[in-house]
């Protein structure tokens, strides 16, 4: 399964939920689930919900096979904790998708550790040769073992800020 987070920014995502319906419907993908946000595309062949808790995000992501999403830093942030290399879409504002384009700036600067898709046509074959990219980024550049090392040092960080209440 793919899952699919576009944040909970107020302006839609259309351009992705709109591609990620076409890429079930065509069988390029065979499952997807979509958290939809503000985004006015009704997805006629996925799972979707408009907003999820974040107990539901976090087991979303853990399930999925791959997780894509938008190129807010706190979903990413969440994928790379859980030990995923997500697929990252930033939003763009020639799409009318954000203000301006600080999502692409974020993408770029992290490019060495998720999977970066700036335009809609590029979102199949970064899902279909997923683990082959993440094969490819390496222990030391990126990858499952990367993002592990970062959820096992946020873990201890989160647990000593709870040990100082």
């Amino acid at each position: 399964m793919v899952f699919v987070t576009v944040g909970t920014h107020e302006d839609p995502f259309d351009r992705l939920v709109a591609e990620v319906d076409r890429l079930v419907a065509t069988g390029e993908v065979d499952e997807a689930y979509v958290q939809t946000g503000y985004s006015t595309v009704v997805p006629a062949h996925c799972r979707h919900d408009k907003m999820i808790g974040f107990d539901a995000m976090q087991a979303a992501m853990r399930a999925a096979r791959v997780v894509v999403t938008h190129g807010g830093p706190a979903s990413i942030m969440q994928a790379l904790a859980l030990g995923k290399v997500p697929v990252v879409v930033p939003r763009q504002s020639r799409h009318g998708e954000h203000v301006d384009d600080h999502q692409c700036r974020f993408a770029r600067r992290i490019a060495d550790r998720v999977i970066v898709v700036m335009e809609m046509p590029e979102l199949a074959p970064a899902l279909r040769d997923h683990a082959a990219r993440v094969t490819a980024m390496g222990p030391t550049a990126g990858g499952p073992e990367r993002a592990a090392a970062f959820a096992e040092k946020l873990d201890a960080l989160c647990a000593g800020l709870l040990a100082r209440r």
